[in-house]
């Protein structure tokens, strides 16, 4: 299904326009009543931008007054503050101040300061729009694209590094008020705003007994998870969380408000399947939702005698016990903390109410130093997982992948203890490794559907996927805690390419900003998304307009990898 402004009649001009209404009650009046052309026009089209596309005539279309928009013929340089100006002084007029935060004020402030990395939280933001429906969003594109204004958009805001929520001088999009939650009266699909974080969710479906493949920690956004792939305690089952989106709303670059699901438009439905934050704005996923009961799950924790005998039993869990049942997910961690020494975290979860399910038997063989495993629902799981992560400091996520090999699990755990004590004494340190298994389960259930964008075969599979992260308190630290974690990545690649379980996938949300995730999907899925993004978006608004994040064609967000 399409939505649609009607096609502007005239040539395509980024020119001299005039904005601002002769009342803010006369433009809400007329947005209020563009908004029933907009919910009539479904209609079907292969071009979804014509070339005499005309930006200012679809804001008019689209209720907007421009005719007393300031001349914009003299802003040459994107990011301007006289572009960025026009555009977030539009906004507060058409939408309200209240829902425009400008830099100075305290919502302003408060907005930054609530970012889980406060890497991002330093980013300063022109000002901050708040949208409350999807044509508002679309608003927002048109406007950006008019004043060249560049722009970031905030789900959850669970990036680690600048930039991949936020920008400097432009307008941050925060999708806070975006968060409808609702389920179909059969209990199939539930209906969820992207402002949403997993908690909201899971402890809105529970008491029917449904649940959706979502993220594993409470506090995470829905949004930025799902684009990016999304693991989930349920993705032996069904898959990762992008292949269990029924259908996506999405604001495209001209302001069309498109219903994207595979019989509509089965090339875009597959390129948000792990495309990232390519393609357009998302304000709405429509998730298959499935029943579920309380689970059985939780943390446990090993200390470092016990590290080999935790590693054997991941090992055998994605080679011999998910592939004979779906039900189990299995997550090890290593890290440091003071007064404690090494540690490791055992996060185990089965979707049944059982707590000595066959699977998990190695694991119940280990005898842990603390354990929270018991019956829990979907939420109290996700907010278990969420218990002591630090919010408000400095953050920093990388990953790699590679084929099974229990060799290399010793390898990686080795290097990642040498190389610690070169940052050991950072102020705030809270290092951790993770090794999980992307399983036989979840390679069937990326095949959904047309499949995704992840360019992972199952024929090589199971595969692990390494996820090292940090936290820390001082920006002096930052360059040695990044050098830290490039060198791990370093040789942990240098070595499975020496014993042939090297592989090229790099997860989208453990990425860092020195890694490419798009292009490790493969050159011809790579391909395709750079097709699916020109058919779509053929001026590149959301490459070059929207610059953070991870890009189709700019390699990765910083180039230079971090060395001595």
């Amino acid at each position: 299904m399409l939505i649609r402004l009607p096609a502007p009649s005239s040539g395509f001009r980024l020119c001299a326009a005039k904005c601002l209404v002769a009342s803010k009650l006369t433009m809400k009046h007329a947005f209020l009543v563009s908004l029933s052309a907009l919910a009539a026009g479904a209609l079907a089209q292969d071009t979804f931008e014509p070339s005499d596309f005309n930006v200012t005539e679809a804001l008019v279309t689209a209720g907007v007054n421009v005719s007393d928009i300031p001349q914009l013929a003299a802003l040459t340089r994107r990011s301007s503050p006289g572009a960025c100006k026009i555009a977030c002084s539009s906004l507060a007029i058409i939408y309200g101040a209240e829902n425009v935060l400008s830099q100075g004020s305290s919502g302003y402030d408060t907005f930054n300061d609530a970012y889980w990395s406060s890497i991002q939280g330093e980013v300063e933001p022109y000002c901050v729009f708040k949208p409350s429906e999807a044509s508002q969003v679309a608003v927002q594109v048109l406007i950006s694209r008019l004043t060249q204004c560049p722009f970031a958009v905030k789900g959850g805001g669970h990036a680690a590094f600048a930039g991949g929520s936020n920008i400097d001088g432009g307008i941050t999009v925060s999708l806070e008020n975006l968060k409808q939650i609702s389920l179909s009266s059969d209990k199939k699909i539930a209906a969820v705003g992207p402002g949403n974080r997993w908690i909201d969710v899971y402890q809105t479906l529970d008491p029917d007994e449904v649940t959706v493949v979502g993220g594993r920690v409470s506090t995470v956004g829905v949004s930025g998870l799902t684009l990016g792939g999304g693991i989930s305690y349920l993705s032996s089952k069904y898959g990762w969380a992008c292949d269990n989106v029924d259908s996506y709303q999405l604001v495209t670059a001209s302001g069309i408000i498109l219903d994207v699901s595979q019989k509509s438009y089965p090339d875009l439905y597959w390129a948000l399947r792990g495309g990232g934050n390519n393609f357009g704005i998302v304000t709405k996923f429509n998730f298959n939702a499935y029943p579920q009961g309380k689970m059985w799950g939780g943390a446990r924790l090993f200390s470092n005698e016990s590290f080999p005998a935790t590693l054997d039993a991941i090992y055998n869990f994605a080679t011999k016990g998910s592939p004979a049942d779906h039900d189990a997910a299995a997550i090890i961690s290593f890290g440091y903390a003071s007064g404690f020494g090494p540690l490791a975290s055992m996060q185990l979860e089965y979707a049944q109410p059982i707590a000595d399910a066959k699977v998990h038997e190695e694991f119940n063989a280990l005898t842990p130093v603390q354990s929270t495993t018991d019956i829990h629902t979907h939420a109290e799981l996700a907010l278990m997982l969420n218990e002591g992560i630090a919010y408000g400091v400095r953050n920093t996520y990388w990953d790699v992948s590679f084929k099974v090999d229990r060799a290399l699990f010793t390898f990686l755990i080795d290097t990642f203890y040498e190389l610690l004590p070169n940052i050991i004494d950072a102020a705030g340190l809270l290092p951790t490794i993770s090794i999980q298994a992307i399983t036989e389960g979840q390679l069937k259930g990326f095949q959904k559907n047309g499949g995704n964008a992840l360019g992972l075969d199952p024929a090589g599979g199971p595969y692990f996927v390494m996820n090292m992260g940090a936290n820390w308190d001082n920006v002096a630290d930052d360059a040695r805690i990044l050098k830290f974690h490039a060198d791990v990545i370093d040789a942990v690649k240098a070595e499975a390419k020496k014993t042939g379980v090297d592989n090229d996938f790099i997860y989208m949300n453990y990425a860092s900003q020195f890694q490419d995730p798009v292009a490790s999907y493969g050159a011809a899925n790579h391909q395709k998304l750079k097709s699916v993004s020109r058919k779509y978006d053929p001026q590149q608004v959301f490459q070059d307009l929207q610059p953070g994040y991870f890009k189709l064609d700019k390699g990765a967000p910083n180039p230079k990898w971090p060395s001595s």
